[in-house]
This record gives structure tokens, C-alpha cells and sequence, in this order.
């Protein structure tokens, strides 16, 4: 008896054990623990990716503004040509999209990728392409090269920034654009200076471009600035010093010139002919003073004498030893109000007696410009600025007419609409 029953549960085993082998044979094998640590070390690698490539989007940046604007002019003559309809010329007031950046940045370090364009009804414009390295070992030693800015503090003070709507007489005649295309040294010892040593081709957005071959001679120029800063914390003061040159020739394609002390009716063609070298060099000198004073204020200005020269005819190279300077005033009023007052002064040509002049690009212009800006919503700034330009009249008679017999009635009010991200 004991037998049977022990035979009977042995048996009965023995089909259970089948059963279960017939029931596994269609579900998966069990997870080895070998591919249990495989399977959380390609965890631990996507997310080692993952890292890596956040790390590598931290260091791409995606910046701009925009300036929509209305202008309105005294002005019977209007703006000129309407950008918005070349058959009308005598526009006193429109809406504008006076800028419109992008700018791509991307930042390993010690290298730096940059690339803005400026996009608006008007045109397109390329403003700057270049790249930019430092040295691994004092890290006071860059080099720049392609399209980005000249070396002069307000060519590089950005317009989203600048508290007056457009930049100063000299600078916008002696720096048309801002930008060319060139290399740049910059050294800066930490706290100590800051040197800029450039060459550019002359080739990039001016009206005084000229592009290689020309007679034989590269139109190179060169560029240097060095600035300088101070603090005086007692007094709640910090002053920037800097001084800048610019030094390089236009190639004459004519051999007719004349030079800073004539009218331009009066040609000298004897000492000039094509191929010869004109100089275009200037000096400047630069000052920023930062006051914490009731809310905090700043005056800033340059001063910039030299040789230029243009064709001012077409067919005569006009050189004038010009001066300019500008002297500007910023006073925060609260957290969200600003006041800024700017004084700028051109003199095209510094030689040249009042009675020879015949040439309107030889009369002297100042203005006075003042604003405010509203900082109270994020990412805007709201400007109102008021511009006042006065020309140096002239009485003499040209073609029975005086060149200038009044100052131009050409007041500017600028409302302006400035979203930076």
C-alpha cells in the first residue's frame, strides 16, 4: 500500500515537471545578470550622450533685436527717396524698420564662431562673419578675422545699446557701416590694457571701396586703439581713456586732385596721377566717465582730427583735413526712465577759408539731440529723441545762387519700439 502511494506521487511529479518545461518552452528565457549591467550601461551612455549634447547647445547662442520706428522730419524735402515707393520723394514722415538683427554665436572657450545679418523691408545686410581665438597659455592674446567691427568705441558701442538713435557725423562718415573685412590682435592683460592692432581690405560696404588689382598697390589700411581703465571706488567713479588711429591711402584712379586749402573748382593736375597714394589717416582720443550718483550717470565723447578724401565730383579727387567730436550726457532718472543729451560737431574741412567754399561737403554741421528712454517692460525699450542738426550757411554765389543761404530745416523726431532677446 505504502508502495503504490509512493509510485502514484512520483508519477504525478514526473507530469508536473513536463508540464512546466511545455508551458516555459513558449515564454522567454530569464534575463541573465551579465544583460541585466548591459542594458544600465547603455542607460548610463544615452545619458552621458545626453550631457554631451546639452553641454554643446549651452555653448551655441541665439541673440537679436529689433527697432521699428516713426520718423518724422521738418523737412519740405522730405526723407529723399521713400524706401517704400521709389516714386515718392517727398515723404516727411514714415514707419521704419531701421534695424533687425540676428546674431549666432557659438562659444567653446577659447574660440568663438559669430554670424549676424541684419534682415528689413529695406535690404539685407551681412554685419558681421568672423571667428575669434585666444591663446591657450596667458590667455591675453586674441586674433580675429573676417567681418566685425573697426576698433573705435562708438563703432563698437552696439546700436541696441547706444542711448542716441544713430551714431555721431565723424564717426558715420569716417566708419560708413561700422564693419570691414580684416584680421585684428587684441591684448589684455587682465586689468592693465586693452590693445587693438587690425588691417582690413577697404573692399567691404563704402563708398570709397576699392578692390584689388588696383594699379598695382593693395588698398590695405591699418587700425590700432588702446584703452585704458580707472576706478575710484571712494568717490563711486570709473573712467575708460583711449586713443585710436587709422592709417592707409586711397589709390587715385584720375589725375586730377585737389587738395584741402582749394575749392574744388580749382584742379591741380600736374603733381597727381593714377596710382598715386592719398593719405587717409586720423587720430582720435576717447573718454567714459561713470558716476554712481543719484541713480547712476555717465558723460562720454571722442575727438578725432586728420587727412580724408573722396571723389567728390567723379572725376576729381577731393582731399579735406577734417575734425569732428561728440560729447554725450546719461542720466538714469529711476529704474525705468533715462535721460541722454548729445552734442556733435563735423567740420569736413579744416583748411579751406569761408570764401572759397562751393562745395556743401565742405560746410561744418552740429547737432543737438535729446531723448528719453523707457525701460518697463522686459525686452523693450521705448525711446523718444529729438535731433537738431545746424549747418554752417554759406553766401557764396554759385551759378548766381547762394550755396547755402539758411540752416536746412531738417529737425528729426524718432519714436523708436526696441525688442532685444
Amino acid at each position: 500500500m505504502k508502495l503504490r502511494t509512493s509510485l502514484s506521487i512520483l508519477f504525478l511529479t514526473i507530469i508536473m515537471f513536463n508540464l512546466t518545461l511545455i508551458a516555459q518552452e513558449g515564454e522567454e528565457k530569464p534575463v541573465s545578470i551579465e544583460e541585466i549591467k548591459g542594458k544600465v550601461e547603455g542607460i548610463d551612455e544615452s545619458v552621458t550622450t545626453l550631457i554631451t549634447d546639452v553641454a554643446g547647445l549651452k555653448k551655441f547662442k541665439v541673440s537679436g533685436y529689433m527697432q521699428i520706428q516713426l520718423e518724422k522730419t521738418e523737412s519740405s524735402a522730405g526723407f529723399g527717396a521713400n524706401p517704400y515707393d521709389a516714386t515718392d520723394s517727398k515723404v516727411q514722415g514714415r514707419f521704419r524698420v531701421r534695424r533687425s538683427r540676428i546674431k549666432f554665436a557659438y562659444d567653446a572657450g577659447l574660440s568663438q564662431y559669430v554670424l549676424q545679418g541684419d534682415f528689413s523691408n529695406e535690404k539685407f545686410e551681412l554685419k558681421d562673419a568672423y571667428i575669434n581665438f585666444t591663446d591657450p597659455w596667458t590667455k591675453y592674446v586674441s586674433l580675429t578675422l573676417g567681418v566685425f567691427n573697426r576698433p573705435n568705441y562708438e563703432v563698437e558701442y552696439s546700436s541696441s545699446q547706444r542711448e542716441s538713435m544713430e551714431r555721431s557725423k565723424v564717426i558715420a562718415t569716417l566708419y560708413p557701416k561700422e564693419r570691414d573685412l580684416g584680421f585684428m590682435f587684441t591684448v589684455a592683460p587682465d586689468d592693465l590694457f586693452k590693445l587693438q592692432l587690425a588691417a582690413y581690405n577697404n573692399t567691404y560696404n563704402s563708398d570709397l571701396s576699392q578692390f584689388w588689382p588696383n594699379y598695382n598697390s593693395a588698398p590695405l589700411y591699418y587700425m590700432a586703439r588702446l584703452t585704458k581703465e580707472f576706478a575710484i571706488p571712494d568717490l563711486g567713479l570709473g573712467i575708460d581713456l583711449g586713443v585710436h588711429t587709422r592709417m592707409g591711402n586711397m589709390i587715385a584712379n584720375t589725375n586730377k586732385f585737389t587738395s584741402s586749402d582749394l575749392a574744388t573748382s580749382a584742379v591741380d593736375s600736374t603733381t597727381m596721377k593714377k596710382g598715386d597714394a592719398i593719405a587717409r589717416n586720423w587720430y582720435g582720443f576717447e573718454a567714459q566717465v561713470y558716476w554712481d550718483f543719484l541713480g547712476g550717470m555717465k558723460i562720454l565723447g571722442e575727438y578725432i582730427m586728420g587727412s580724408n578724401a573722396d571723389e567728390s565730383t567723379g572725376t576729381v579727387i577731393r582731399k579735406r583735413d577734417f575734425s569732428g567730436f561728440y560729447v554725450m550726457l546719461v542720466k538714469n532718472i529711476t529704474s525705468e526712465w533715462q535721460f541722454a543729451a548729445k552734442y556733435d560737431n563735423y567740420n569736413p574741412n579744416t583748411k579751406i577759408a569761408a570764401s572759397a567754399i562751393d562745395n556743401t561737403k565742405d560746410l561744418a554741421i552740429s547737432t543737438i539731440g535729446l531723448g528719453i528712454h523707457n525701460y518697463s517692460f522686459d525686452n523693450l525699450r521705448i525711446s523718444l529723441w529729438y535731433d537738431m542738426p545746424k549747418t554752417t550757411i554759406s553766401n557764396n554765389l554759385i551759378k548766381g545762387k547762394a550755396l547755402l543761404a539758411s540752416d536746412p530745416i531738417d529737425n528729426l523726431l524718432t519714436l523708436r519700439f526696441q525688442y532685444k532677446f
